[in-house]
């Protein structure tokens, strides 16, 4: 009755994550964490960025220690058209988020010297746009999930209401 993810949906799950919260980190310990923990409010502007870190931290060792966490019911309709755009949108994302890291590497290996349109500005600049669509398929593939679990509660729900109902009617009917 459940859907169970493959570990390679596991691993792109995890991946998006990772390039989600990995510029929050690189921002508080830059010059941006400095210029912001400056400020007369010390530690304040930094605990929003930093829950977000930790939540993420938190849900990347769900999905590692347990095997069930990204299960969900069988569902049909929107959210399963949700589910399968999500998880195509977490592929791409896991792609993209793998490229960010090997742009800027790849670039200097494969360019002697700095381009004069800025070729390598451009393809950092694209594969972070790119990050954001992992993103979108996360949200999409978590949207879908608890609609499905919402409608199997539903259904649930439903059905104890009807057994308890005929259970009713059964007991007031007249002997004889």
């Amino acid at each position: 009755m459940n859907q169970q993810p493959s570990s390679v949906l596991k691993v792109a799950y995890c991946l998006v994550l990772v390039a989600a919260i990995l510029p929050f980190g690189l921002a508080e310990s830059g010059w941006v964490g400095l210029v912001i923990g400056g400020t007369g409010l010390g530690l304040v502007p930094s605990l929003g960025p930093s829950a977000f870190i930790c939540l993420a931290l938190y849900r990347i060792f769900l999905v590692t220690r347990a095997p069930r966490t990204l299960d969900s019911p069988r569902a049909t309709g929107i959210p399963a058209v949700m589910r399968a755009l999500g998880i195509f949108l977490l592929y791409v994302g896991s792609l993209s988020a793998v490229s960010m890291w090997i742009v800027r590497p790849l670039m200097s290996v494969l360019l002697n010297a700095r381009t004069d349109i800025g070729a390598e500005f451009y393809m950092e600049f694209y594969a972070y746009m790119a990050g954001g669509i992992g993103m979108l398929g996360l949200a999409l593939f978590e949207s879908s999930r608890l609609l499905a679990f919402e409608r199997h509660a539903k259904q649930a729900c439903m059905a104890s209401q009807t057994k308890s109902a005929m259970l009713v009617t059964y007991d007031q009917a007249p002997q004889g």
